[in-house]
């Protein structure tokens, strides 16, 4: 087995865990690319691993519990269990109880008294329902009279007796806090569990606490270990901080007569005094975060801030205003009032969100928790998006709401201070009637204008201590100076003009006088003639029209249904936007109506117009119309010549007020609310996209598909990565858990078939020592699919006919866009560090774990990572805060429609991920759930418990209790009572309806069960027969949730029968089955080419590797093979098809052809090298509806026009030297084609009269162009006293000859001369390498020309243990660049590079050390040396000057 590596770690069975716990042997993993001797080390995790994660084991003092410290005190062992045992207790026991511990610790009790009383009020209390939750889903039961069959109507009101009518209440009322589990999450208060112990034990609990200063309180945290060991390190704990690893309430009490000191009471530590507050806030460990954690809110809502308690009526308004919103996203022609259907369920969503109930309790649930257990108000009417729009809209009315309020008060202000305001009802009138935020802005606006004074003087009495001056605005000075008086002249009233558009003017009598006579009347102060008072006048007025809130909801209005959108490319547009431009599809946009955007479109628009590229207009589409309808109704309608006047002034008011400020302003309101609206589409296609990915069971075992509590399957996952032909392959085993049993490195798998005999006995043995269910296999090449993937087939079948493999092990191609992403992720490098663990097992761990649960993989994306998921090609132009809550709220929605296992996400950090979807929680909560979790070191057995340990409030458990899953596979060895309805999507507060059917269904007289360990044995006895679960579909439950609704006020209807289903299929999975990736997913996957960059009749560049009489074989960038057959080759200039490729086309050139057909299973792409000129191929192109073809072809006219006239005014110029002629480029190569390397040629240069361009022959078809740039100019002809190339300067033609061109020819000589130089190709050159390396044993280097870059050489060279690299050797005239630095000779550049080399190998930071998916592919970036060419283009002969660069 040369050149292989295994490491085997063998965890024990799901839900086995062993109290033998003994050192693992370790094993460090071999970083990819190095040398390894032939071995093979086994590596079991039966504890501690090495990545510190704990695994439990039972404990040795407490039956049926787990824990990973059997030295806990004793007495806290015991006050837990007694908590447990007597959770629920009857009065007179418990009095005696704790009469007795009263009797035997009365100073001790008093202090937990004490410390109760304090945790009761940093949480919600419990009252009455409180209790009546946790007694229900501990034993109590509500007694309902028994469920019948379906009977007749009369029998109905029989289903409860008489002496039940008022709900069921839980006797004891006794405190269910139990205050050793309210410990503070950060640092632990050891008083509680210490209460009971002498001051002895006390005491030396405290000195070996000391022993081990400082180790768990970073962890604890969540911080890790590595790095409070860094902050060990940088302060000295035991001297300087040992006294403040303690509580003060922690400090020893001791009498005077005690043999010990007392210890002083000092403060506790913080965790700003070590670490960062940048550190702090990333772990969410600030104050503000312990507010959120503590507080019985749910974690998302107050995370959106304030939530008031809705007035009287308020939420029905609210639902009126979120209503007219839904009804216009669903065309709903419809106006929304209260008593409609949708607007009532709003309403009633609203107060499951933020209102109060008739306990005036505020519930607070979350949409999970409405669409799952309040269903029954919103089936039929709203679905699970109108709910999160609900959700959303719900915060823009609070913010609409303030903002309403603030305005009012601040106008009562005003009133108070101002006789006309006092007055005028007209901005209360219009605050009545606001619906929208810009109606609140344009009351604001009309106040401001109105009243500034008032409003100024209104601010500074609520903030005395802040004096803002006030500028006088030129309406106010109109103002002042009482032009007011004369704007009454001109008789406007906005308010009227939007109430009939085509009606004509309701004005018939015009002023007697002119406007010139009517203002000389108001001539005074700041206005001395009558034309400034008309001016002022006419200012005046525009102003107040142009912020009058009814004349401005009118326009809005009409922009809303009239508006259009035209866009113009700019100069710089015109030419950067071909046919192939992202944005060509609307460079030439006309007229499109704003309600024609229903996609993101317009956030390209908006992207375009910040790159300067297009510029947009927004407008109404009869402008010109629209106006002149104001303009008349704003007219007299007299026919007088001082009406005719009149009408004159008022025309240039209004086109003052609209064109100059009302337009502009609601134009850009326009264009915003188009972008906000482009923003939700995209934000809302990124929520599905998610939600489409990660709705997808796992593999599900083919014999296990009916045990809902088996584990999920073993994966062997299995890559090459990039597949170059010296790539490792690496394969890896996942355990059920998600855990690494094995990985392996199969250096020789990528080879021919007959060497890959060790290889294949490695996998195999894999395959037999740990039975994998599933096989999952992906990869960044085609060759993964066309080698890999068949070789991996050969493989399983040979080993199932040897009968060392499963049947039915089936092989899946499996996305890797998670996997990407993870494995050079910071949280894939934490959990299995570079130092063992190649970036390629970070990415097979992800794949399998995809494979077992594709929602938690994803989930472990959403702390830092998720922005990398690409989910919409529009995606980065809407907020990272938009798209972050897109992504929650796919998880949100995926999450708990499937549940959490939270005892599997205790014990495994990696299975956490989805626990703060869960609704009720977010991350600090879940945080604190799993915090108290592992420091308890007990299993999570009851929903229960939520409470009981204080986990929570009650209106977080009210939401999240559903959606905890306690699932029996975690206590296979471990005796516990777990109740069947802590695993099924029935939520505590029904667990009374579900035992009555479930006895009903069994027919028993009386559903109360004796056995408090097992409140729920009829469901149980329900589950365990098929033959009985039928019974449940014939109760009368309509009956049954008819008389819940008289009797308790509740609809129950839909519950009911989601009881009935939970029953018969607990937690039956709701998503699509696993599947593999689909060809389009592997396509893109292993290509990277998805339909928006290769599709038919896209041009695309490729590579012809391969040329005979008919085809054409060739190769794109993306590594696909393309076919060019004869019949799509263009025929000559005389019409003649061709006959034959063989001498028309040669192997290594680039061609431009157009796609006609692209097959994805087979990884091909069929060409056409017909229609491929720019005017052909714009035609093709798929544009916008409204596209005006028309516009563009006249500007490609005139541009042409333009260029024609330019070229024939371009005058020639004439350098007086005998290296001079009047050439391009081209003239210039094909005249130096022939002559010795180093002849120059002086042209002129296209860049204008200051450059002229060198051209220098380096060798037999490669040329270099230098641009010379010119200053000090006599004139535009003559030439220049100073000549530059790249910043040095020359006096003369010949100076630069001499002094650049020459040295840069000798040394190009020179290279080409040294012994280390060939006359390659790359490919060559690198097989060449390849040889010498494999013959040699040894690092192997030469030298080649890089043809398509001139003076530009390779460096190829490999090392033993890495895959070939080149990087580039740039020829100056003042020397060899290599790795930013210059030498003098060859000879000096070889020899840095080894002594380079070997200084990078000896730090373990070698270039083929590092690895990555290079190859022949990667790069030379280090030190900033030019980038090599791309992929498939190396070693092409193309005609001469087809490599360099225009001058």
């Amino acid at each position: 087995m040369d050149g292989v590596v295994t490491s085997d770690a063998a965890p024990p069975e799901p839900g086995v865990y062993s109290s033998d716990v003994g050192e693992p042997e370790s094993t460090d993993h071999p970083q990819s690319g190095g040398e390894t001797p032939v071995k093979k080390t086994v590596e079991r995790h039966d504890g501690d691993d090495e990545s510190g994660e704990d695994t439990a084991r039972p404990s040795r003092k407490q039956n049926g519990m787990y824990s990973d410290e059997d030295d806990e005190s004793e007495e806290s062992e015991e006050e837990e269990t007694e908590a447990d045992r007597h959770f629920i207790v009857d009065d007179a026991e418990d009095d005696e109880e704790e009469g007795a511990e009263e009797e035997e610790a009365p100073h001790h009790k008093r202090r937990r008294k004490k410390r109760r009383r304090a945790h009761v009020d940093s949480e919600s209390e419990l009252d009455e329902d409180d209790l009546d939750l946790v007694h229900e889903n501990t034993g109590g039961s509500k007694k309902f009279k028994r469920l019948k069959r379906k009977v007749d109507d009369d029998e109905v009101a029989k289903i409860f007796s008489d002496e039940d009518e008022a709900p069921i209440r839980v006797d004891n009322q006794r405190d269910l806090y139990d205050e050793d589990d309210m410990e503070d999450f950060i640092i632990d208060d050891e008083e509680g569990e210490g209460a009971e112990v002498d001051r002895a034990e006390k005491l030396a609990q405290r000195r070996k606490e000391k022993a081990i200063m400082g180790q768990n309180l970073g962890r604890n945290l969540g911080i890790s270990d590595e790095q409070w060991r860094d902050a060990q390190d940088l302060f000295d704990f035991e001297i300087d901080y040992g006294w403040a690893m303690h509580e003060k309430g922690d400090a020893m009490d001791l009498d005077e007569n005690d043999e010990e000191a007392p210890v002083p009471k000092e403060k506790t530590i913080k965790l700003t005094d070590v670490f960062e507050p940048s550190e702090i806030a990333e772990k969410m460990l600030t104050d503000a975060d312990e507010i959120i954690r503590v507080n019985d809110i749910p974690e998302r809502l107050q995370l959106r801030g304030d939530m008031p308690v809705p007035e009287p009526g308020e939420l029905a308004r609210e639902a009126v205003y979120i209503a007219r919103q839904i009804f216009e996203k669903k065309k709903i022609n419809e106006e929304p009032k209260p008593d409609h259907p949708i607007v009532e369920s709003i309403a009633k969503v609203l107060e499951f969100l933020r209102g109060e109930n008739e306990k005036q309790e505020r519930p607070h649930f979350e949409v999970p928790f409405i669409l799952t257990h309040r269903k029954d108000y919103i089936e039929g009417l709203l679905d699970r998006n109108d709910l999160w729009r609900v959700y959303d809209l719900d915060y823009q009315f609070i913010s609409f709401e303030q903002k309403k309020k603030s305005i009012f008060q601040l106008y009562r202000d005003i009133s108070k201070m101002s006789t006309q305001a006092s007055q005028e009802t007209y901005v209360e009138e219009m605050l009545a009637k606001a619906d929208s935020v810009e109606d609140i802005m344009d009351v604001s606006q009309y106040i401001q204008l109105r009243y500034g004074n008032e409003l100024a003087q209104a601010e500074q009495s609520r903030r005395p201590m802040f004096k803002r001056a006030r500028r006088q605005t030129p309406y106010d000075i109109a103002r002042n100076a009482g032009i007011g008086e004369m704007v009454k002249f001109f008789s406007c009233d906005p308010r009227e003009i939007g109430s009939d558009i085509t009606a004509g003017s309701l004005k018939s009598e015009a002023p007697e006088t002119t406007p010139l006579e009517t203002a000389a009347r108001f001539v005074a102060g700041p206005f001395s003639t009558p034309e400034s008072v008309l001016e002022a006048a006419r200012l005046m007025l525009a102003t107040e029209m142009a912020c009058d809130p009814t004349f401005r909801a009118f326009v809005r209005g009409v922009y809303s249904s009239d508006a259009w959108v035209t866009i113009t490319p700019t100069n710089k547009g015109r030419s950067e936007i071909d046919y192939h431009h992202e944005f060509y599809p609307f460079k030439y946009l006309t007229g499109k109506y704003s309600y024609e955007f229903t996609d993101g479109q317009f956030l390209e628009v908006i992207k375009a117009e910040q790159l300067g590229l297009v510029e947009l207009e927004i407008k109404i589409s009869a402008e010109d119309e629209f106006f002149n309808d104001v303009v008349r109704r704003s007219s007299f309608n007299t026919h007088s010549a001082g009406a005719k006047e009149w009408n004159d002034e008022i025309r240039k008011v209004l086109k003052h007020a609209c064109h100059e400020i009302l337009f502009p302003q609601i134009g850009k309101w326009h264009k915003e609310r188009l972008a906000a609206a482009a923003s939700d589409y995209v934000a809302l296609q990124c929520q599905i996209s998610l939600e489409t990915k990660i709705n997808h069971a796992g593999f599900v075992k083919k014999d296990d598909k009916d045990h809902v509590d088996d584990w999920e399957p073993r994966v062997l996952a299995i890559s090459w990565g990039d597949g170059d032909s010296n790539a490792s392959t690496w394969s890896v085993v996942l355990s059920e858990a998600g855990e690494v049993l094995q990985t392996a490195k199969l250096d020789r798998f990528r080879g021919p078939p007959e060497q890959r005999g060790p290889d294949i006995e490695v996998l195999t043995n894999m395959i037999s020592n740990h039975n994998p269910d599933v096989v999952a296999i992906a990869g960044f090449k085609p060759n993964t699919k066309t080698i890999l993937h068949r070789a991996l087939q050969e493989v399983l079948e040979e080993a199932f006919a040897a009968g060392r493999t499963k049947e039915d092990l089936k092989i899946f191609f499996v996305d890797d866009e998670v996997a990407r992403i993870y494995m050079n992720s910071a949280r894939g490098i934490r959990e299995f560090p570079d130092k063992s663990y190649p970036p390629l097992v970070r990415y097979l761990v992800s794949l399998g774990r995809r494979v077992q649960d594709p929602v938690m993989e994803f989930a472990g994306l959403m702390d830092k990572d998720i922005q990398n998921l690409k989910l919409h090609h529009l995606q980065r132009e809407i907020s990272e805060e938009k798209y972050k809550w897109a992504c929650q709220k796919a998880f949100i929605n995926i999450v708990n429609s499937v549940g959490v296992d939270i005892n599997l996400a205790a014990q495994h950090p990696h299975k956490s991920a989805t626990l703060q979807f869960v609704a009720g929680l977010g991350p600090r909560k879940a945080q604190a759930f799993l915090s108290k979790l592992s420091r308890g070191s007990q299993r999570f057995e009851a929903r229960a418990q939520l409470i009981r340990k204080s986990m929570c409030g009650k209106r977080v458990f009210m939401n999240c209790a559903s959606f905890i899953r306690v699932r029996a596979r975690n206590f296979a060895q471990f005796e516990a009572n777990l109740d069947v309805l802590d695993d099924t999507r029935i939520h505590p507060e029904d667990y009374d309806l579900a035992r009555k059917m479930a006895a009903d269904a069994l027919d028993y007289e009386d559903a109360a069960i004796d056995d408090e360990d097992n409140p729920s044995l009829h469901v149980a006895e329900l589950m365990d027969s098929e033959a009985d679960l039928v019974k449940l579909a014939h109760l009368a439950l309509d009956e049954f949730a008819m008389e819940l609704e008289r009797r308790m006020k509740e609809r129950k209807k839909m519950v009911l029968q989601d009881i009935m289903k939970e029953i018969m299929h607990p937690f039956g999975e709701t998503r699509k089955p696993f599947e593999g990736a689909n060809a389009d997913q592997i396509f893109t996957m292993l290509t990277g080419e998805d339909d928006r960059t290769l599709s038919e009749s896209s041009v695309v560049s490729a590579q012809i590797v391969r040329v005979n009489d008919r085809f054409l074989k060739c190769r794109l960038n993306s590594g696909l093979d393309g076919l060019v057959h004869i019949r799509q080759v263009p025929p000559d200039r005389h019409g003649n098809p061709p006959t034959s490729l063989l001498d028309l086309f040669r192997e290594d050139t680039l061609i431009q052809a157009k796609v006609l057909r692209v097959e994805k299973e087979k990884l091909t792409v069929d060409l056409s090298l017909r229609d491929v000129n720019s005017d052909i191929m714009r035609n093709l192109v798929t544009v916008d509806r409204k596209f005006d073809r028309r516009r563009e072809d006249e500007e490609i006219v005139a541009q042409r026009n333009i260029d024609v006239r330019k070229s024939k005014a371009k005058q020639v110029r004439q350098i007086k030297h005998p290296y001079f002629k009047i050439m391009d480029f081209r003239a210039a190569v094909a005249y130096l084609a022939d002559k010795a390397p180093g002849t120059v040629v002086i042209r002129p240069s296209t860049k204008g009269h200051d450059h002229f361009s060198i051209t220098w022959k380096v060798d037999d078809g490669v040329f270099q162009h230098v641009d010379v740039v010119e200053s000090k100019k006599e004139n535009d002809m003559a030439l220049g006293q100073v000549l530059s190339i790249e910043g040095e300067r020359y006096s003369e033609i010949d100076q630069i000859i001499a002094e650049y061109i020459e040295p840069t020819y000798r040394r190009v000589q020179d290279t080409f001369n040294h012994t280390k130089y060939q006359r390659r190709t790359l490919p060559d050159m690198t097989r060449y390498i390849e040889e010498q390396c494999a013959a040699t044993r040894r690092s192997a280097y030469g030298l080649i020309q890089c043809r398509e870059k001139p003076c530009h050489f390779y460096l190829v060279y490999k090392h033993p243990q890495t895959r070939p690299h080149q990087e580039y050797v740039i020829v100056k005239h003042k020397g060899y660049v290599f790795r930013k630095r210059m030498f003098g000779s060859v000879d000096e550049v070889l020899r840095y590079f080894k002594e380079d080399e070997a200084r990078r190998a000896s730090q373990g930071g070698s270039r083929g050390a590092s690895g990555g998916s290079g190859g022949r592919q990667q790069q030379a970036t280090r030190g900033g040396v030019a980038p090599a060419p791309p992929p498939g283009v190396y070693g092409r002969a193309p005609a001469p000057g087809q490599y360099m660069g225009r001058a």
